[in-house]
């Protein structure tokens, strides 16, 4: 087997190649892993050496390539890709892990980019292009658009390092923002031709997928923390942390990024660019669905800090499927692990302004002993004292566990082994993951009826007194009322049809089926006039519930009226309402919350109905908040999964 192993170049020097060229050289197909020019801590790797040759020489780099006999070249930034390094490897024989010089134009010009959506009916935000010179007609088109009521971003078209857009807060700063990019040559020749679009609201998300020309296999989706300061504040940067997967995206927006990211290079194929390597679709999600921001033709840097210790499969024979245009055939499924992962970068004080460099490190052998924690060296080099700062972003320090709370505790653990000389030298966030960590409880509204009880919900949520949304409202009925109320909050209304003589556990796979499709975590039934399937009660053991208009156990089964008229019947003196967890016992359930009424001798089943549902949606919103509750609850503790399980 020695002998057959092969050798290959990895090219970049930053935390983003570090942990490329160590999942590489984790291969059993891979001998030895050169980095051009790679840095002190691809220096220190086992099996792994650097060269002394820029990633921007092209020249060099392939004869590097050749000198050395690799059988794969990976690149890292995109620099080189724009500058023709997959070409040139393709004419020398050199499978390249990397688009084509046409291919990655779609990172290089922004405004190619975005008339390759246009031309293609791919989902983006509304825009106009201008080029140097065109500065007055690009204000009057800003002020328009102001005026119109529609906030704009403004973006460099070429390569800027990731700090060519420019986020205006207002009009104003909307036209000072197209002053500097087109008078003033901010961005030197990146700044030629300026990009305006609508400014897109929602959460962002990184989407990669491995590419060999043909096929586009979607990596798990990531997001990074772009702003230098805790809370998102502070100057954009290149990145200061990232996790995965990330919880925004849902089974269902999932399947619309994908279909984008496969049509995007079909899209490309047609038009003579087959594309080679890592597609990255940066996505606004949005209430109109995922909307295209822009593409990237590598790796994120520090989202590859997290995505490459969740792959599972042999990165090298991915790659290589790619580059020589079979990945299905090399790599039939690209395999992922379970659990999550965080990265938290280590930037030296300063950044991404400017900052000092030669600072000593030291920490990184600790770091090195704690479980689940590997730390990626971004802007380090080795110095006679030792291992010095380099540059801004320093290290990535990556904590891989069971969940984001362990990802995460790990990631800061490991940061907490390291310091910088002088100590006030080190600059990094401590809220990496929070949307993670604190994102709001999914629920999926269920029912037959008006669902009246569920607007107590709703307003809860739209005055912020309650971590959640409704993903999703779903139905038996196509003309109930809930759906109705569902698409007037904004929220996806879903009609699921039960055709006549349909077995319940059929039917309740299928409702199954659009809640996970939207990321449902609690489902909340409210007029659902089903008894639902057994297997249905498995599906939502502990995460299902169901409000009945009487105090349980007394009265159940019973419904609407009828059990209004017993509660009177049999003289008693309260009554009330029982949120209760659904099992295969109908109203059998262990109770959550029960809110009570005073029975008065006056009292008729309509309006002992009335009192009791004016209980129902105060029920729900505090079963709803134990929920959440216990959720959070579990994500803090040790032994938590995250869960929202009410038993």
């Amino acid at each position: 087997m020695a002998a057959d192993r092969v050798d290959v170049l990895v090219v970049g020097g930053g935390g983003r190649e570090h942990a490329i060229a160590c999942k590489l050289r984790d291969s059993p197909k891979v001998r030895h892993v050169f980095c051009a020019p790679g840095n002190g801590g691809t220096a220190a790797e086992a099996d792994m050496s650097n060269v002394a040759t820029s990633d921007s020489d092209v020249a060099g780099l392939l004869a590097c390539a050749k000198e050395k006999k690799v059988a794969l070249v990976f690149v890292g930034p995109e620099a080189p890709l724009c500058a023709g390094l997959a070409d040139a490897c393709a004419e020398a024989g050199i499978p390249c892990f990397g688009p084509t010089k046409k291919a990655a134009e779609l990172e290089a010009s922004k405004a190619f980019s975005k008339d390759f959506f246009a031309r293609h009916k791919l989902p983006t935000a509304a825009f106009k292009t201008f080029k140097k010179g065109d500065a007055d007609a690009a204000c009057t088109y800003v002020k328009a658009e102001y005026a119109a009521g529609r906030e704009v971003v403004v973006k460099a078209s070429g390569l800027a390092a990731g700090k060519g857009v420019l986020m205006p807060e207002s009009a104003d700063e909307a036209l000072a923002a197209v002053q500097s990019v087109l008078v003033d040559a901010a961005f030197g020749s990146a700044g030629d031709e300026v990009v305006i679009e609508q400014l897109l609201v929602g959460e962002e998300c990184s989407c990669m997928a491995f590419c060999d020309g043909k096929v586009a296999s979607m990596m798990v989706p990531a997001q990074d923390h772009k702003r230098a300061d805790d809370g998102d504040r502070g100057p954009n940067t290149g990145g200061m942390g990232a996790y995965a997967p990330a919880p925004c995206l849902t089974p269902s927006l999932r399947k619309q990024v994908e279909s984008v990211l496969q049509r995007t290079v079909e899209a490309l194929a047609s038009e003579g660019r087959p594309y080679i390597g890592v597609l990255y679709g940066g996505f606004m999600l949005t209430s109109d669905g995922p909307m295209l921001l822009e593409y990237n033709c590598r790796f994120g840097d520090p989202e590859t800090q997290v995505l490459l210790p969740l792959l599972d499969s042999d990165l090298y024979e991915v790659a290589l499927g790619c580059a020589k245009g079979n990945l299905r055939e090399q790599v039939p499924e690209v395999r992922w692990k379970e659990g999550a992962a965080a990265t938290v970068v280590c930037a030296a004080k300063g950044y991404p302004g400017s900052y000092p460099k030669g600072l000593g490190i030291s920490g990184l052998e600790g770091a090195a002993t704690l479980e689940g924690v590997k730390v990626y060296h971004a802007g380090t080099k080795s110095a006679e004292a030792g291992l010095v700062t380099s540059g801004g972003r320093v290290l990535a320090v990556t904590g891989q566990g069971k969940d984001f709370k362990e990802a995460l505790d790990r990631a800061y653990a490991g940061i907490g082994q390291i310091s910088f000389a002088p100590a006030d030298g080190l600059h990094y966030r401590r809220d990496i993951g929070h949307r993670a960590l604190y994102r709001p409880l999914r629920i999926g509204l269920v029912g037959s009826t008006r669902g009246s009880s569920s607007q107590f919900v709703f307003d809860a949520i739209k005055r912020s007194e309650l971590n959640a949304v409704f993903a999703v409202v779903a139905s038996n009925k196509a003309d109930a009322g809930i759906l109705e109320r569902g698409r007037s909050e904004g929220v996806k209304a879903v009609h699921v049809p039960c055709k006549k003589g349909t077995p319940r556990a059929e039917y309740d796979a299928q409702m199954t089926q659009v809640l996970k499709d939207e990321g449902v975590e609690l489902v909340m039934l409210c007029g659902f006039m089903r008894i639902v399937s057994p297997e249905f009660c498995k599906d939502w053991e502990g995460r299902c519930i169901n409000i009945h208009p009487s105090l349980l156990p007394k009265h159940a089964g019973g419904m609407d009226l009828e059990v209004h008229k017993a509660v009177l019947e049999a003289g008693e003196t309260e009554s009330g309402c029982t949120v209760h967890l659904v099992t295969e016992e109908v109203d059998g359930g262990p109770v959550v919350v029960q809110r009570k009424v005073s029975v008065v001798a006056d009292d008729t089943p309509e309006s002992l109905k009335a009192k009791v549902q004016a209980e129902e949606g105060p029920a729900f919103l505090e079963a709803i908040r134990k929920s959440a509750h216990y959720r959070e609850k579990a994500q803090s503790s040790e032994e938590g999964s995250g869960m929202c399980i009410l038993l």
